[in-house]
């Protein structure tokens, strides 16, 4: 077993404990009215698991990617109801994120050993890609059409999601090299979903600069990267 997949499940298994008092119920102690069953609280924790494509969006004509960039999420959601109903609530995440962005970047050095990044259109040169590991915190707004017996209903999240990249990689040929100064450690994405039941839409926008300019050299390519994720979300109780 290798010692990335070993770090999935006890990240994974971390993190499902966070649901340990999921799916409660609260009532004013009184018995409710049968027609009023939806009239108290009741929370929708969930753990979930994202799939999307990745489309990176550049200031550059001459951008372009090479071959697929993807991102593969997962994590636990706690739910704070808003309204007596239920089904207007506030979610709060905890998960992780894992991002591949291929480019037609190339990268070297200045006699500063900082980076300098620029493009090729040589299809000899190998493309380079990052690889990205993240602590992620989604918080969104919720809507659905749930009740305390019926888990199966329509909704739409939408909110923000802070990242912690953890783990910057670029890779070339055979070659990685970690670029923590070069990329921005901390950012931050929009992100929508919707659908019925297990099965979910979902549409990411990051909002805060991929480059850390401060730390490149000044004969860089004056470049933005913007990830827009589309794909698949799973909410499962």
């Amino acid at each position: 077993m290798s010692l990335r997949f070993k770090y999935f499940i006890i990240s994974f298994s971390l993190l499902k404990g966070f649901l340990s008092f999921s799916q409660e119920k609260y009532t004013d102690y009184s018995e409710p009215e049968v027609d009023s069953i939806n009239s108290f609280f009741y929370r929708e924790d969930q753990v979930y698991l994202g799939l999307s494509f990745v489309a990176l969006v550049s200031d550059q004509d001459a951008f372009d990617t090479r071959g697929l960039s993807s991102h593969f999420q997962f994590g636990v959601i706690r739910d704070f109801p808003i309204i007596p109903s239920g089904q207007l609530a506030l979610g709060v995440g905890l998960g992780m994120g894992f991002e591949r962005y291929n480019t037609n970047l190339n990268r070297t050095e200045d006699f500063n050993k900082k980076g300098i990044y620029s493009l090729v259109n040589d299809t000899n040169v190998s493309p380079l890609f990052f690889s990205i590991q993240s602590l992620e915190l989604p918080i969104s707004l919720r809507w659905r059409t749930s009740t305390p017996s019926d888990y199966a209903f329509w909704r739409i999240y939408g909110g923000i999601s802070f990242q912690w990249n953890y783990r910057l990689i670029a890779n070339q040929d055979n070659f990685s090299l970690v670029v923590d100064d070069e990329l921005n450690n901390f950012g931050a994405t929009t992100h929508l979903s919707f659908g019925y039941n297990t099965w979910n839409f979902y549409i990411a926008y990051r909002i805060s600069p991929f480059f850390n300019i401060n730390s490149l050299s000044s004969q860089t390519l004056s470049i933005e990267l913007t990830p827009i994720k589309v794909g698949l979300i799973f909410y499962l109780l």
